[in-house]
């Protein structure tokens, strides 16, 4: 039985040996179809801001540079990017995501993923860190990048940015984001 199991495995390993040099274009087409990027649907990644009119505002008031995706005249924010000054003389973005993935704690160290229109996920580290809003204390994605980091230009000129916090999936219309983003970023040096 076994020599015969032998034999089979050995004709399908030949059989897929000869058929695959005239499969191959077509393979490699699939292949680069598979590697282009497409862009999310907007059905997986619900507009976050649009139903509270959210737009991205720079907050810079020349000692703490700030940049916000919120409603305006509002405490309402989605995604805050403050700028912190470091005693080395070094300067990083602190972000805060108001935003709960799924399953997460105090603590809770993650990856999540920010694709910015049809370009490649920008993969970024946070943790779940405690936060006060609004009177209450809460546990909120919290991360900090330099202030070159390759999500600001992606951001400065998309479109629309998908965010995948852990299976909390949303989108962002990043329309003026580019100027809040510039303007924030000479600030923040």
């Amino acid at each position: 039985m076994l020599k015969r199991y032998t034999l089979s495995a050995a004709a399908l390993a030949i059989l897929a040996l000869v058929a695959s040099p005239g499969n191959a274009s077509q393979s490699a087409g699939v292949a680069d179809e598979m590697a282009k990027p497409a862009i999310p649907s907007r059905e997986d990644y619900p507009d976050a801001g649009q139903a509270f009119g959210m737009v991205w505002h720079n907050e810079s008031d020349g000692k703490l540079p700030m940049l916000t995706f919120m409603v305006p005249e509002t405490d309402n924010r989605l995604w805050t990017m403050r700028c912190e000054k470091l005693d080395s003389g070094s300067v990083r973005i602190a972000h805060m995501i108001i935003a709960t993935p799924r399953e997460m704690v105090a603590e809770d160290q993650f990856g999540f993923t920010v694709r910015v229109d049809d370009g490649a996920s920008i993969g970024v580290l946070a943790r779940m860190l405690p936060t006060q809003i609004e009177g209450q204390d809460l546990v909120m994605p919290q991360f900090y990048l330099p202030n070159n980091h390759a999500l600001f230009p992606a951001l400065a000129r998309g479109n629309r940015a998908f965010v995948n916090l852990n299976g909390n999936k949303f989108s962002l219309h990043l329309k003026g984001s580019g100027d809040a983003l510039i303007t924030f970023l000479r600030a923040c040096q």
